[in-house]
């Protein structure tokens, strides 16, 4: 499929789709998983992310032992640096800002959301802020890089085997005393709605088939980029010709004997088929649930301190994400199952950004 531009967009599609929904139907927030256990210490939605985590743990090296994921670790992956830690803390912080993160401003924008859209503009701002500095980032990345592998199975297979036993045996004694307390369920009224461990378990289905197609787990934010390069050659033509980021390949690898490529550079490519589809996909789906369920509502624009939050905020994000050469989507839902370096690293100094995050949220922006 990936040496097929149209099938695979179109699959891609079809999964963001899906995706989009169960985003929507589930108000599945992986900000609100992190900010609302320091603001008011609720942990119902990281007790689904653990769900995620063993599910698609399970999915991706099985399907790799059966030769369904040939590609391990996949070719989006790269070693871990500094960039990846000062990638992390800015993303987390930039996170709770902007309300969301980068499914998340997807699925809430379809709403009518307007402080979400404002939060897409930083977004996209920060993409191409983040162009103007990229060379100078991707040298002190090669510098500062420090470890020699990108998975832990790379480092030590055994090592790798034991730390994954060890979650999973935790993790299903975990859920085990959360379902007979009560725990994985909350209560909503609302129509259709999806309790988090499902929206976790589906989640973990849709990424399966997302590498099965892609050769990767999901990815988002250099579809951004790209969406923001495609903007600039509209407005600056020669400004974003001379940009060094949108003229390389952010990922190249070879299917068969066919060279795969793609980049942030506004042309069609790799991102444009899965990325950029995966976008789309998720926005068109969360749009027809808001227009299905007739929730779909223009809401008046927020207070100023939150405007300015939100815009500021998804300039971090991106900025963030672009510096570690991904988000959440990519490192915690994809990596960290694997357990690529990247996605732990990125994790922990998100875990730490969000924190920081909420500390300014409280203290200069909803007070």
């Amino acid at each position: 499929m990936i040496t097929d531009p149209l099938l695979l967009a179109s699959a891609i599609a079809l999964l963001g789709f899906i995706c989009g929904i169960v985003l929507y139907r589930g108000d599945y927030c992986m900000v609100a998983m992190l900010r609302d256990y320091y603001l008011i210490g609720d942990t119902t939605l990281l007790r689904s992310f653990v769900i995620y985590f063993l599910i698609a743990s399970a999915l991706f090296h099985l399907g790799n032992l059966v030769g369904l994921l040939p590609f391990l670790p996949p070719p989006t992956f790269a070693l871990p640096s500094l960039s990846t830690l000062a990638g992390g803390l800015l993303f987390g912080i930039g996170i709770v800002l902007a309300g969301g993160c980068v499914v998340g401003t997807l699925y809430k924008m379809a709403s009518g959301n307007l402080i979400n859209w404002i939060s897409f503009a930083g977004i996209l701002a920060g993409s191409l802020l983040y162009a103007e500095v990229h060379p100078q980032v991707q040298l002190f990345s090669t510098q500062t890089t420090f470890a020699a592998s990108i998975t832990v199975a790379q480092h030590n297979p055994i090592l790798q085997s034991l730390i994954l036993l060890v979650i999973s045996i935790a993790g299903l004694l975990a859920i085990w005393r959360w379902s007979r307390q009560g725990g994985l369920n909350v209560t909503s009224h609302a129509r259709g709605y999806i309790q988090p461990w499902k929206v976790a378990v589906l989640l973990a289905l849709l990424n399966f088939f997302f590498y099965l197609f892609s050769a990767s787990p999901m990815g988002i934010t250099t579809a951004y980029a790209k969406v923001a390069a495609y903007l600039e050659r509209i407005f600056l033509p020669g400004h974003a010709a001379g940009l060094a980021y949108f003229q390389t390949d952010s990922i190249s690898f070879k299917a068969g004997e066919i060279l795969v490529r793609g980049g942030a550079g506004p042309r069609l490519d790799y991102i444009s088929y899965t990325e950029l589809a995966l976008m789309a996909g998720i926005f068109s789906g969360a749009l027809a649930a808001a227009l299905y369920y007739k929730e779909f509502k223009i809401h008046g624009l927020p207070p100023w301190r939150q405007a300015v939050a939100a815009l500021a905020g998804g300039i971090l994000l991106a900025m963030g994400a672009r510096i570690a050469s991904g988000c959440n989507v990519k490192f915690f839902l994809g990596a960290l199952p694997l357990l690529a370096w990247q996605g732990i690293i990125f994790a922990a100094a998100t875990v730490v950004g969000t924190w920081i995050g909420t500390r300014i949220l409280t203290r200069y922006v909803i007070r």
